[in-house]
């Protein structure tokens, strides 16, 4: 597995968007925050044209999106790429995709929810560490929540372990200035059966995204499986109803996805619609396979978010409701 160079002082990272584009006028403000904060901290910004366009959910043509993020890559100056904003169009860019440009450019890619393809995409196609984290907006808030700060920290190499945190927001907060922080209401509890410690690459994203691979042309997630035993499976859900979240494990599972896992760490789920709650209904659909399943964790659409590493080694804990997740 290939794991981009880290950042250091003086390099440039490159913003593009693969499915929304900005457009609203607190978002531009805290992505001209976000480039302000990082350059205090000595890098440069470099944006795409795509990125303060948006049309109908996209912002640019498929094609368009494509060569705009391929341009990064291929820009050997650039050395992260972060997404803008996720979205629901992602996977139209994905036919345009040189794979190949990806491949021989290794870099950090970070994005999360409709980027969860990319971030796949590279791992298991293209042996290359990526980051399921924020997006670029997220270094426009003032001050930094700690998860931002690691999350910054983790992609210079200078931190390999984060702790759960004391609270998450349980909704989207309202944008009046734009650098609005990430305030949490509710108090973070990790939830397991018992104490748990795994230990295994570290591989997912956001399942509605997930669920649409199997059985399809693009899912080499098994295979990838099979020759990487002990995957810890990390999932979080942005919308899903009791029937879809049964069906999208089970299809997961059928297309050899679980063959070996270590274990699985559950993010808090942004909508669920169900008659009993998603622990019950995901401890029971998976509860025959016999590892270690923990639920709540901070990943994914509730912030705070962890920074997780495709295709990196980790040690995940889990006691009294409280977690750690370690880069081994």
């Amino acid at each position: 597995m290939i794991i981009p160079a880290f950042l250091g002082k003086g390099d440039t990272v490159g913003v593009t968007a693969p499915s929304a584009g900005v457009s609203e006028f607190t978002d531009t403000v805290r992505f001209a925050n976000a480039a302000r904060n990082l350059s205090r901290r000595g890098y440069g910004v470099r944006f795409t044209p795509d990125v303060f366009t948006d049309d109908g959910g996209r912002s640019a043509p498929a094609e368009q999106r494509a060569r705009e993020l391929e341009s990064l890559f291929l820009d050997p100056g650039v050395k992260a790429v972060f997404s803008a904003k996720g979205g629901d169009y992602l996977n139209e860019i994905l036919p345009f995709i040189d794979i190949d440009v990806l491949r021989e450019n290794p870099k950090w890619f970070q994005g999360y929810s409709d980027n969860t393809d990319i971030c796949l995409m590279l791992t298991v196609d293209c042996g290359i560490v990526s980051s399921y984290a924020g997006q670029f907006g997220d270094y426009g808030m003032c001050p930094w929540h700690i998860s931002v700060d690691e999350n910054i920290r983790i992609l210079e190499g200078s931190l390999k372990e984060q702790s759960s945190y004391d609270r998450y927001e349980s909704a989207y907060g309202e944008r009046l200035t734009g650098t609005e922080p990430t305030v949490g209401d509710t108090p973070v509890r990790w939830v397991s059966d018992d104490d748990v410690r795994m230990e295994g690459m570290l591989l997912g994203g956001c399942s509605d995204k997930l669920a649409l691979i199997p059985g399809t042309e693009r899912d080499t997630v098994g295979g990838f499986c099979e020759e990487n035993d002990g995957i810890i499976w990390y999932m979080e859900t942005y919308e899903a109803d009791e029937p879809s979240l049964v069906h999208s494990l089970r299809d997961m599972e059928g297309a050899g996805w679980f063959r070996g896992v270590s274990g699985f760490l559950f993010g808090r789920p942004l909508f669920f619609d169900g008659g009993r709650s998603y622990r019950d209904v995901v401890s029971e659909t998976l509860a025959h396979l016999e590892v270690p399943m923990v639920f709540d964790a901070d990943v994914g659409h509730r912030a705070p978010r962890m920074t997780m590493l495709n295709g990196m080694e980790a040690r995940i804990t889990c006691a009294d409701g409280k977690g750690t997740l370690k880069y081994l």
